[in-house]
């Protein structure tokens, strides 16, 4: 019967398997394997990249959907349905003008309030010359109504708004969106307004204060430039906040 000492030397004079060897081998080189694609900086750039641009295309079938349901609306209606009023008989043309742009709130012009009138009150029949005079008493006295945001010049219409300076909230992806370096590349109305814009934007609260002035800028920018890549940007903005302006 071999003794404790000779045991000992045999297991130690036994050769290890070489099968086994390389399965451990594989496995460790499986592990460093699985770690470096963990934390590979260039996988995970492909990773962001694929998803941007899974939300770039959701965000343009968002705006395409958005697109085709403003057509068919301004199909049905260019100006906000005003609710049932009782005493619409009694109603004045001034009355029905200050109740329309309560309603428009921003983008109100004298063209914008006939066209409302025309199809809230026809009894009235409202005309150009009144409409405008009545929009101009509007803005005046201690308290106005209206506030002009853009005087009008030559065929250029004044616009009109029933609120003051507004501060808004705005959500992180709404801050990317303003602070896009590519809205202020080159010259011209849009990247002027944005210029404007990001001088309102207060970093640290991520708040932005829109004035009358801006707030008709945006309306206007908007309808008057045809669709396109800064209709997109401005409304990925304030659509949140602001729906109004772009309805």
């Amino acid at each position: 019967m071999p003794t404790d000492s000779h045991t000992a030397q045999h297991k130690s004079t036994q050769k290890a398997c070489p099968v086994k060897i390389c399965v451990e081998v594989y496995r460790e080189l499986c592990s460093i394997m699985l770690m470096e694609r963990l934390f590979d900086p260039e996988a995970i750039r492909t990773q962001i990249a694929n998803l941007a641009a899974d939300r770039a295309r959701i965000d343009h079938a968002i705006e395409s959907l958005e697109d085709a349901l403003r057509s068919i609306e301004r199909m049905d209606s260019a100006q906000p349905q005003l609710p049932f009023d009782p005493t619409v008989s009694e109603m004045t043309l001034h009355d029905a003008v200050k109740r329309c742009c309560n309603a428009m709130v921003d983008g109100i012009t004298r063209q914008g309030v006939v066209t409302m009138i025309e199809r809230n009150y026809p009894h009235l029949r409202p005309k150009s010359a009144s409409v405008a005079a009545s929009l101009v008493n509007l803005t005046k006295g201690d308290q106005p109504t209206l506030n002009v945001a853009i005087e009008g010049k030559g065929r250029s219409p004044s616009f009109y708004s029933t609120a003051g300076d507004t501060v808004i909230k705005l959500a992180q992806d709404e801050i990317d969106g303003l602070l896009d370096e590519s809205a202020t590349h080159g010259t011209g109305g849009w990247q002027s307004l944005w210029a404007a814009l990001l001088k309102k934007f207060d970093k640290s609260r991520g708040t932005i204060t829109l004035t009358p002035e801006l707030r008709a800028r945006i309306y206007r920018y908007y309808r008057e430039y045809g669709s396109g890549g800064w209709q997109n940007k401005v409304k990925r903005v304030f659509r949140r906040e602001l729906p109004h302006l772009f309805s």
